[in-house]
Order: structure tokens, then sequence, then C-alpha cells
């Protein structure tokens, strides 16, 4: 965002009554059950444009894809005696129903 840009939100916001907004906005009490956090990574520009071309394809953002990537990696390298919670269990069966449906589908 540019300066100008907060400048008019900041003139918007200042001129406007969001009082009924407010009244009728609903609380989210989810909780999320395992927070995510930002890293920083170096990879060659070659490396990130084939990945956003998977992505795009599969019609997911580019972070997601390489989170999945890495969540994938690090599921096959844990030692098989470990837990697995059910939560993870079901957002894996939920990810491969929904992708084989687009195979399908595409």
């Amino acid at each position: 965002m540019t300066a100008a840009d907060l400048d008019a939100l900041r003139e918007h916001y200042d001129t406007i009554d969001t009082s009924a907004d407010l009244k009728n906005a609903t609380l989210d009490t989810s909780v999320i059950a395992e927070p995510m956090v930002g890293i920083t990574i170096r990879i060659s520009a070659t490396t990130l444009d084939a990945a956003r071309v998977i992505a795009r394809r599969e019609g997911i953002k580019v972070t997601a894809l390489l989170r999945e990537w890495v969540e994938q990696r690090v599921a096959d390298g844990v030692d098989e005696e470990q837990v697995v919670s059910v939560a993870d269990l079901r957002r894996l069966i939920a990810h491969n129903a929904h992708h084989a449906h687009d195979q399908q589908a595409g």
C-alpha cells in the first residue's frame, strides 16, 4: 500500500459511521489447533517460477503448495512409531480427496 492509499483509508474511516457494522459483527471464537509461523527461504527464481506454474494448475497459492511439499517431506521422514493426530489424518484425507476430485474433473 502506498502512502496515498493509507491517507485515503484514513479519510474514509474518519468520515463514516461504522457502528451499524460493528453491531452486526460476530466474534470468531474458533481456535486454530496449530498456529502458522512465517519463515523466509531462499530458492532459485527458476524453482519458484516452476512451483507457481504447478500451484496455478492446482488452483492454490504457491505458498500453500510449498507448505504442502515441506509437510509431505517431513511426514516421510517421521518415525513410524510417532503418533499422528486425528485432525491431521482428517486434513490429509480431505486434501487427497480434493486433489483426486480435481484430477478427475480436469
